[in-house]
């Protein structure tokens, strides 16, 4: 607990000028104010373009631990989603209340990280509720191309997996731990590539030329997310491979005869 209050105060000071101006802010009023945002990448392009590279190093980091080990650490990554999101809430408060960004922000991600322990069972259900409206809202646009209507699957997505969470905890946590994960590590990785001068059109280009491929790219990420944490890891899927292969299945014991 106290590293993650400790990284948290850390990121922000290290990034203390760039925090405080309202980047990583303005992607999440985008993202909150449209949660179809992956369906809409001239639009999404345009914060990752200003985000600080430390905070692109920090979703690569965090959607990298979902993805591959979401439920065997999903108390730690509950907490520091939680610490996540208590920062941002921090950053728009701040300025509000008269209090430099960086204070409200490092303060609000503590708070938010210490009551998440107790409210573990909680914490992750609003979590997969969170997962499961972005997900239905973009899934939604994706397959219907309206984007007028996208707050259905968001409010389907919502519901579907906030239940889940409650009834099929494992299975709740290997999802939403993929699905933010997978959103995460690509806004991670899309930030540092839109830093390179020589990528920035070109990829923005492609991006706007193919609005669905950041959907489907989530969605494949977080497919093998579900898949890794589901069978143990690269471990596991060797392992499942082995036993499907008839020249590796060890052999039966023989039953031994008894005497008569």
């Amino acid at each position: 607990m106290l590293s993650t209050i400790n990284s948290a105060q850390y990121l922000l000071a290290q990034a203390d000028g760039d925090v405080a101006n309202p980047t990583l802010l303005e992607l999440a009023r985008t993202m909150r104010g449209q949660l179809d945002i992956l369906c809409h990448p001239d639009t999404f392009a345009q914060p990752l373009t200003d985000l600080h590279l430390i905070w692109a190093a920090v979703f690569v980091f965090l959607g990298g631990l979902c993805v591959l080990n979401g439920y065997r650490w999903n108390k730690t990554l509950v907490v520091l989603l939680a610490a996540l999101g208590g920062i941002v809430a921090g950053l728009a408060i701040g300025p509000r209340l008269g209090t430099h960004a960086a204070v409200t922000g490092g303060a609000a991600g503590a708070l938010i990280a210490v009551l998440a322990l107790p409210l573990m069972r909680y914490t992750a259900s609003i979590l997969a509720g969170l997962a499961g409206a972005f997900l239905g809202a973009n899934a939604w646009t994706a397959v219907t191309q309206d984007p007028a209507q996208h707050l259905f699957g968001a409010v389907i997505g919502l519901i579907v997996f906030g239940m889940l969470a409650f009834l099929a905890f494992r299975v709740a946590i290997m999802a939403f731990t993929s699905i933010l994960g997978a959103v995460l590590l690509t806004t991670g990785v899309l930030a540092a590539l839109l830093k390179v001068d020589d990528m920035r059109s070109g990829l923005v280009e492609a991006l706007n030329d193919s609005p669905r491929i950041l959907p489907i790219l989530v969605g494949v990420i977080a497919v093998i997310g579900f898949v890794l944490q589901q069978t143990g890891g690269f471990k596991g899927l060797t392992d499942a491979a082995d036993k499907a292969d008839p020249t590796k299945a060890k052999p039966k014991p023989q039953p031994t005869a008894q005497a008569g």
